[in-house]
Parts: C-alpha cells; sequence; structure tokens
C-alpha cells in the first residue's frame, strides 16, 4: 500500500450514491473505499418511502441499486469485504435480500404531514412552532418515541445519527443538550435500544458537511451508551467520494475518552469487535 493514503478506521458501512441523495456513483463510492486501503465497506442508499422523494432511492431506482451494488460486490470480492445494505427509515420500505440494515428516524409524522428533522433549522423551528406549541423538548420527544421503535420496526443491525434531531444545534442552539428535558427520553430511548442488542453509529457526516463540530451522538450519549454496555461502530454517512471516512481520528479519539476499548465492523457472521490497534492497520 505505499504510496496510497489510508484511513485510520479501514471500514466504513454507511453510504449513498447519485441513485439516492448522493454526489458520487456507486463505484466511484467503492473506488475511494478502495484507494483508502478499507477492508469493509458497504453500500447502504436511503430507503424509499412515500413522503422522502427529495432524498431517498426513487422505487424505480431500488432494484437498479441492488443489481448495481451486487455487482461491485463481485467485482472486488478477494481484495475488499464489499457489503450491500440500506439504510432503512422507519416509514420506508425494505425490498429484502439485504446484507445489512441501518435503522433511522428522519422525520416526525403529524397528521398527513411528514415534518423531518434534518431539513434545515427554519423547517424544525416552523415544525415546533406549528405542531408542538413551541416546545422544542415535546418534538425531541416525538422523535426518541420513533428510535425507540426502530428495533422492531426496521430490524436493524444499529442505529444511524442517533441524535439526529440535534443537526442544527451548534448552529441555532435551540436544544440544551444537557438538559433533563431533553435527555429524560433521549436515555429512556437510548438503554432500551442497547437492551434490544442493538449498536449505535459514531456518525461523522453532519460534521463533514459544515453543520456540526462533532460526530453523533453528542458526548453526553456517547458516555452513558458506554456505561448502558453499549456497542458502537464508526461510519462517515458519506454523500461524496473525497469525504468516505472523514473524521474518523475524532470518532475514534472520542469513543475511547468515553471508555470504548474496541469498536465493531461489520462482517458476514454479524458485528465484530476489533480493537483500535487492529483498526490502524488497514489492508495488507
Amino acid at each position: 500500500m505505499t504510496g496510497v493514503q489510508t484511513c485510520a478506521l479501514p471500514i466504513c458501512h454507511h453510504t449513498h450514491s447519485t441513485l439516492d441523495d448522493g454526489k458520487s456513483t456507486l463505484a466511484e463510492m467503492a473506488a475511494a473505499a478502495y484507494d483508502l486501503g478499507l477492508t469493509h465497506f458497504g453500500f447502504s442508499g436511503h430507503s424509499f418511502e412515500e413522503y422522502g422523494q427529495d432524498f431517498c432511492l426513487p422505487k424505480k431506482n431500488v432494484p437498479i441499486y441492488l443489481e448495481a451494488a451486487r455487482k461491485l460486490q463481485e467485482a472486488y470480492r478477494g481484495r475488499m469485504e464489499v457489503f450491500v445494505g440500506m439504510e432503512l427509515d422507519y416509514f420506508g420500505e425494505n425490498p429484502g435480500g439485504l446484507d445489512y440494515v441501518i435503522g433511522s428516524a428522519h422525520c416526525v409524522k403529524q397528521g398527513d404531514a411528514a415534518c423531518y428533522v434534518d431539513a434545515s433549522a427554519q423547517a424544525s423551528q416552523q415544525t415546533v412552532d406549528e405542531y408542538f406549541g413551541g416546545d422544542w423538548y415535546r418534538y425531541t420527544d416525538a422523535y426518541y418515541d420513533l428510535v425507540a421503535d426502530l428495533p422492531r420496526k426496521t430490524g436493524c443491525q444499529w442505529i444511524g445519527h442517533f441524535d439526529l434531531v440535534t443537526k442544527f444545534n451548534d448552529q441555532v442552539h435551540t436544544i440544551d443538550e444537557d438538559s433533563p428535558r431533553y435527555l429524560r427520553r433521549a436515555l429512556e430511548v437510548l438503554e432500551y435500544v442497547v437492551k434490544q442488542g442493538v449498536a449505535l453509529e459514531i456518525n461523522t457526516g453532519a460534521v463533514a458537511r459544515g453543520y456540526r463540530t462533532t460526530p453523533y451522538p453528542g458526548n453526553a450519549l456517547l458516555r452513558q451508551l458506554k456505561e448502558f454496555g453499549g456497542e458502537i461502530i464508526v461510519n462517515s454517512d458519506c454523500h461524496y467520494a473525497p469525504q468516505l471516512c472523514f473524521g474518523f481520528d475524532q470518532a475514534a479519539e472520542l469513543a475511547q475518552a468515553a471508555g470504548f476499548t474496541h469498536t465493531n465492523l461489520w462482517t458476514r457472521d454479524g458485528l465484530r469487535p476489533v480493537s483500535w490497534d487492529e483498526f490502524g492497520k488497514g489492508r495488507e
């Protein structure tokens, strides 16, 4: 691997492509992963859902995605482990035949309205004012109610961006992430999903795209995750090939500061714990 840039943690299982809301093709994402020395790499297109037409896989693209991803899986066989997964939204459709599922909640339904928590700070404020009487913590509680149900609803192996509802907090600081009102439900749900045997993702995507300065979950939740005996997997939620594995050094430092002695990677046999030292080796 002389002369090739490598990734500090040579895995990433949360990526998107031009078939959903990404900026790089599936082939470009896989090539970037290989060039970085990744040993394990996964595709995870956004599931089709009726409400998320601007970011999810259009229904007609789902079989295209699965076929193209399987072809790339075969093309890299013996050189890099490639998996075909999906980021399955709470309201999304599972096409079946996936290697893994990332469970995510992106919106809070209010009647016929799908209120996306990650659209913009302005959209979130409008949702809180219109549907939650201006109370941000009723809003965050409603979001975490959906997150709590992700293991049952999606059958996921891990949860993506657990506290996505705080995406814009660095910009507008509408949610006090240390407040008992916020933490009450967030911690109840965190403990519950750990007891379901579902891991949590340390997700650096919002850092790469300039929304946050630290990954999901926030440091307070990350420390509690360790106290609850939870497991982690580091992912970049990458939408653009040059940002693959962005911020992984920071993610590893935060995880170790919270007391995690290992992270996990996805294998044919499920999640496997791997020490930080082992992750630093990359592909031989």
